[in-house]
Formats: structure tokens, sequence, C-alpha cells
């Protein structure tokens, strides 16, 4: 609605009505799916970096893709559940099933569904966003109600205001053309959206231009909040579960090098400011929404698919690999015997340690120079993440941030993963005051801006990509293997500071 010309769409009461009918349900998580065709359950394929209780699963065949709704709905005596998808809001290959559920007594829970309309095309849906829309009908109404037909003329009043609505209607249309017309400057009739009828008199006592629905109050002890708050603390990008490196429980493993499987479901990886320029020759920079906004880089246009990194886990040969991906399975954490320490940890969950990889982890009770080093790098990473957060938080209050759609292709601009995504205004930024323009150039900030605006070219060459590997032209010899910009110690490259720039 935001989209259409003047923001019209809002100016029909009974969509604006519609839609907020119910209450939304949210995807807690980002994920991209795709149905062959067939009618098992293995025929639909999900992706996304997130734990697989929280994902969308295939669970009864036929194309259906099957959301859980986590909660048991509870409505006053004679009062169903109407559940469905959120209203016109249309999603390209899938729609959503509705169903109706007594939930004024059933101690069970109920799944959202959703069947594709044809095979092998991505949907996808970004955290956050609506997979069900549910309200109460009261039950047993209907049975009641005993429809009929009868003639307008049946009715004269009726019929006289119907006609003369009718003509004006008509005599508007044909005038809305005429340029400097007073119908031209009113745009729209309102007399439906206020209420009233053709006399210019209410229709009802109680019209309705505007539902506003109230929240859902929550009636859980504190105690439970505040436990479930702290169980859904998040972590950074790709990790599942740290855990502190153990010399006892970890002794034995080894790190696998050029293994990047993990980060295969991510479509975003966020980016420290001093990476921006380095990144930018190869991906598109877009921001959040967040205050501060906070940049990342666009490796896949549909949730849950990166599209530079293959079925073996391996990256795009001479591609840019962000720091948030070169740290992983490593991250430093506080230390549980002294607050003020930063000791190493990591993700207990990560394919690429393993005993039988030659790089140890430890030598004779010690950690070696590979886990020193990682030790060092986090450190920075993390201090490099704070930096950023501070750099970029007057892009916001300045107003520098246009939506994304404004740069991007169409067909990319339309999918709601990308909807919230930012980009550096250039107009804006090209009208700073010198004062600030001199201080951003003295500072290095002017720099990295203006290399998020030239990133505005590789949304085309992003989308050419999804389109080859859709079709099946970009395959396994577009990842033959060589070296990445900034890789680990021994590796093809040296490992990289956060800055870029290479260790001594």
């Amino acid at each position: 609605m935001d989209e259409t010309r003047d923001a019209f769409a809002y100016r029909c009461l009974p969509l604006n009505i519609a839609n907020a009918h119910g209450w939304e349900i949210v995807c807690p998580v980002a994920f991209s799916a795709k149905w062959n065709g067939g009618a098992g359950l293995g025929d639909v394929d999900i992706r996304s970096a997130a734990e697989s209780f929280l994902q969308p699963a295939s669970m009864f065949g036929h194309g259906v893709l099957t959301f859980h709704v986590n909660g048991l709905f509870r409505t006053d005596p004679g009062w169903n559940l109407f559940a469905s998808g959120p209203p016109n809001s249309p999603k390209d290959g899938i729609y959503p099933l509705s169903g109706v559920i007594e939930t004024d007594w059933a101690p069970y829970t109920f799944t959202m569904n959703w069947r594709f309309t044809r095979p092998d095309h991505w949907i996808s849906f970004d955290e956050g966003e609506p997979f069900c829309f549910v309200f109460p009908v009261q039950r047993g109404l209907l049975d009641k109600i005993e429809p009929e037909f009868h003639l307008l003329s049946s009715a004269p009043d009726l019929q006289a205001q119907y006609e003369a609505w009718s003509r004006e209607r008509n005599k508007f249309s044909d005038r809305l053309t005429v340029v400097d017309s007073a119908e031209q400057k009113e745009r729209w009739q309102k007399r439906y959206y206020r209420g009233l009828d053709m006399r210019e008199k209410p229709g009802v006592g109680d019209h309705e231009a505007k539902l506003r629905l109230p929240e859902f109050v929550d009636k859980r002890p504190p105690s439970a909040v505040s436990a479930e708050q702290q169980h859904r603390k998040p972590l950074p990008i790709f990790f599942r579960k740290v855990v502190e490196l153990s010399r006892i429980k970890h002794a034995k493993l080894g790190l696998v090098r050029n293994q990047y499987g993990f980060a295969a479901t991510t479509s975003l990886i966020p980016l420290v400011v001093s990476e921006l320029a380095h990144a930018a020759p190869y991906y598109p920079i877009a921001f959040s929404a967040n205050d501060p906004p906070r940049p990342f880089c666009v490796v896949g246009a549909l949730p849950g698919i990166n599209q530079h990194v293959n079925a073996d886990g391996n990256w795009r040969p001479g591609y840019y690999i962000p720091v948030a991906v070169r740290r992983y399975p490593f991250i430093t954490i506080v230390s549980r015997d002294n607050p003020n320490t930063l000791i190493l940890g990591i993700d207990e969950t990560a394919t690429q340690l393993d005993p039988s990889a030659p790089d140890k982890l430890f030598s004779n009770g010690e950690m070696t120079a590979l886990c020193r080093d990682e030790l060092e790098f986090c450190a920075a990473v993390a201090t490099a993440f704070e930096q950023t957060d501070l750099l970029f938080e007057p892009l916001t209050r300045m107003g520098l941030l246009m939506p994304s759609r404004n740069v991007t292709p169409g067909r990319i601009a339309a999918r709601f993963c990308m909807s919230s995504l930012r980009v550096i205004d250039p107009e804006r930024l090209a009208a700073l005051p010198e004062a600030t323009r001199a201080t951003w150039k003295a500072n290095g900030l002017l720099a990295v801006l203006e290399a998020q605006v030239a990133s505005a070219r590789n949304w085309e060459q992003l989308l050419a990509l999804e389109d080859a590997i859709s079709l099946g032209t970009a395959g396994p010899s577009d990842f033959t293997p060589g070296a990445n910009a900034h890789q680990r110690p021994g590796e093809s490259g040296s490992r990289s500071q956060p800055s870029g720039s290479s260790k001594d």
C-alpha cells in the first residue's frame, strides 16, 4: 500500500479495515523454500540459518509448507478462531490455506499451512514477516442467517440513493482527467469513508473509519517472562551454542580450513565500518533500519540463500570474505572468573572443529598459535562492531538514508526481505554542510559512505547470479578453489585485521 502513488490505497476504507481486522503472527526467523513438484515430504527444500525448531516444515507433502504456531489460543465460550494468511498480501508462488478452530475448548495447538502454486520457484519469508492472521468469529452465527434475493425497486429510497450515487460517480470519473477541474483537485469522493449517505446523513451510528485492535496483555509471571527473554538473548550471526574453550574438553579438536558451509543459508552478513570499502566492489551494501543503522553486505536476494557459497562449502573465489565469517567458529566471551577479562569461546556445533583436522587448538595442554591469533582477532572484531555502531549513529538523525528500493531492480525491491533495508541518499550526501564533509573526509567516513553508494552497481549482478543459479548455468566450475580476500593464517592468503589491512 505504501508503494501506491500518493499512498492511494489507504483511501480504500474496506481495504484498511480488512488489513486491521485481526492479529498477525510473524516468522521468528528468515527462510527460503522451494517445491520440486512432488508429493513427498522431502520434495520441499527449506533453507535457513536458524535452528530447525524455529523453521517451517514439510509435514503433509503435496507442496504444503507448515508453520508451527507456538501457543495455545483460548476464546470465550461460543467463539471460534479464523486463521488464514495476512489479508491483501499476495506472495508469488505460494498461497495461504484458511481454517476455523474451536478455540473455546480445544487443548490443542494448530498449524498454519501454505501451499505452493508452482514447482521450482523459490519463495521467502523474512524474520518478522506475518505468516498467519487470526480473528474470532461467533460459532453458529452463519447457520442462523437466512439470505434472500430482492429487487432493488422494492426499496425505493435505497434505489434512489444508489442511482444518484451512480450518476455522480460516473461524472466524477469522467472529470478526473480534466486539468485543474474540481474533481481532479479533490482526487476522490469520501462519503463512504466518512460514513455518510447521499443526503450527507450518517448511515449508522457506529460507522468505523479506523480499526485499532488492542495488543495482547502479558499475564505471565515476571519470572517466566525474564527467563524467556534470557533464553532468547541473541547470539552473533552463525553462532548457536557458545562455550568457553576448554583445554580438557576440546584438547583433541582441530580446525578444518576453507569451509564456509555455515554461511550458505545467510543472505545478509554484517560488516564493520573499516571493511565496507573492501566489500563494496563485490556485493551491494545496505543498512538495517535499526538505530543505529548497521551495514550489511547482501550475498543473496532471498532469505536463507547465500549465492556465493556452494554445496561443498566453498566461497566464490576472489570475492571478499567479511570478518563476521572469518572469525567463526571463534568468539571472545567474558571470563566467569574475572568479568574484566575476555577469553576465547567456540561454537560447539561448528562442523569446522574436528578431531581429525591437522591444525590443532591445543598442544601439550596449551593453546596453539592458531588460538592465540584467533583470540586477538576476535577481540579486534568485537571492538570494530562497537565502533561501527557509534560511527553510523548520525546517519538516521541527519536523514541520509533512503529505502533500498530506490536503487534495487524491481524484482528485488518487491521482496519483503529487502523492504527494511536502507542505503545512502547520494543527493543528501552531496548536500552536506562543508564543515561536516571536511570532518567526515578527515576521519574516513565520507569515503566509506561513497563506497556504499557505489556498491549499488552490484544489485544487477546479484540478480543475474540468482537467475544463473536457478537455471543451473552457475555450477561447480564457478567455485574452483582459489584465493579469497583476507583468509585465515595458513590458507591461500594471510588473516587480516578488521580494517582489511594484512598482518605483519
